[in-house]
């Protein structure tokens, strides 16, 4: 009686075969599949699937289901070596990157920190003019294609992306800044990507969750994103959790987050729904809406308004005078059957985007996500939601999103 498709249980749903057929297709080189294929269960029949691909600015790639014998020789061709710089290499999310990588024997060509980079082992001043030199210079003598992974939350360097996509270099990037940001940079990003160079960010929303690639692959397949619900932030969630059935007061809950490192050092950063925000701009204009701003968003913070810009400690100490309130409004949701969650809710239909505390009846997917990510997509097709539900934060997952599209800018 489950009114949601999940991505991540069976049976297998027809876009969690499109994501699996495009993972293949990224990893097969590395796997040394000359032919990728893959022999999945339905729970009704077996299916034997052989693809072809095309790569696209947007890193999309089209997957075609043929015959076992149909294939030709151009699907055989061998891939091209990934020439890879990593910017960010010390950071958390860098050190995992760069573990990841190992496990798959893929080496970076170039590493990149905040003063200095290095390349071929030699350690000179950041350039991030000359770093891309280099790497179409290592491109065009090993027959690669040059990618940057950027790791950082830099402005610095994601200044340079329209240079390096421009020059047919693609990048790779968690950082979510330009994404969320002014809409005309954000189009004229786009606008400078050259091919076969690509501009891949899955990583910035829900780290390694394939939520992005989904939302692509969903446009790509026909199906028009009617609605797009998430929890995008494991601090709130958290927290919302805590204080639901009166199990704690808000300020406890904030206090037991902060004590266990849930939260940024100032728990503001995340009560306050401006990540969650950022994250719902990204997932509104992949999901085709435009003239969409962060700062002109519906956006209700979870920090009174007295307490915005006291010390951190005043804040914590002051919390509780709200306590009262908040477990009101609580107490009202749940004696409806809903539970309250902090979320953020794109409706393309109406145009509208929102993020804060959700009133979600009993049968909401966001009842079941814990403290997990989790986003809803409502199609024409999915008419019940289809859900992505799993970490949405850490190095080693954030990482991995990184990684699988640093794959998927492999020419062949």
């Amino acid at each position: 009686n489950d009114q949601r498709t999940h991505i991540h249980t069976n049976p297998i749903s027809k876009l969690n075969l499109l994501l699996m057929r495009k993972l293949l297709i990224s990893l097969a080189p590395i796997l040394s599949f000359s032919n990728p294929a893959v022999s999945l269960s339905n729970g009704i029949s077996r299916r034997i699937f052989s693809f072809s691909t095309v790569a696209t600015t947007s890193g999309i790639m089209s997957a075609s289901s043929t015959s076992p014998t149909s294939k030709k020789a151009k699907t055989s061709s061998e891939p091209k070596p990934l020439i890879v710089a990593v910017i960010g290499y010390t950071g958390g999310v860098g050190t995992c990157l760069l573990s990841a990588m190992d496990k798959i024997g893929l080496k970076p060509h170039a590493l990149v920190r905040s003063s200095t980079m290095t390349i071929d082992g030699v350690e000179v001043p950041v350039n991030f003019a000359e770093l891309g030199n280099r790497l179409l210079e290592a491109a065009e003598s090993q027959g690669g294609t040059p990618v940057i992974a950027d790791v950082t939350a830099s402005a610095d360097v994601q200044n340079e992306y329209k240079n390096w996509l421009s020059r047919g270099i693609s990048v790779a990037t968690a950082n979510k800044g330009i994404f969320a940001g002014e809409e005309a940079k954000y189009q004229e990003l786009l606008d400078s990507v050259v091919p076969p160079a690509k501009l891949l960010h899955e990583a910035t929303v829900g780290a390694g969750l394939p939520i992005l690639g989904s939302i692509l692959a969903l446009k790509a397949s026909s199906h028009t994103i009617v609605k797009v619900e998430g929890v995008l932030s494991g601090t709130l969630a958290y927290v919302l959790g805590a204080v639901a059935g009166g199990k704690m007061t808000l300020s406890e809950a904030v206090t037991n987050a902060k004590d266990l490192g849930y939260t940024e050092p100032d728990p503001r950063m995340d009560l306050n729904g401006m990540d969650v925000a950022r994250k719902a701009v990204i997932l509104a204009r992949l999901s085709g809406l435009t003239g969409i701003e962060l700062d002109k968003l519906d956006i209700e913070s979870l920090v009174p308004k007295a307490l915005e810009e006291c010390s951190v400690d005043d804040f914590m100490s002051g919390l509780s005078a709200y306590d009262k309130d908040f477990a009101a409004r609580v107490a009202t949701v749940e004696e409806s059957g809903s539970r309250l969650h902090y979320a953020a809710k794109v409706d393309v239909d109406k145009k509208l985007v929102s993020v804060g505390p959700m009133a979600c009846e009993a049968s909401h997917p966001f009842n079941s996500a814990g403290p997990d990510n989790l986003i809803a997509i409502t199609t024409n097709f999915y008419t019940r939601p289809l859900v992505v539900q799993g970490a949405g934060a850490g190095g080693d997952v954030t990482a991995t999103g990184v990684l699988v599209d640093i794959l998927l800018c492999r020419e062949r």
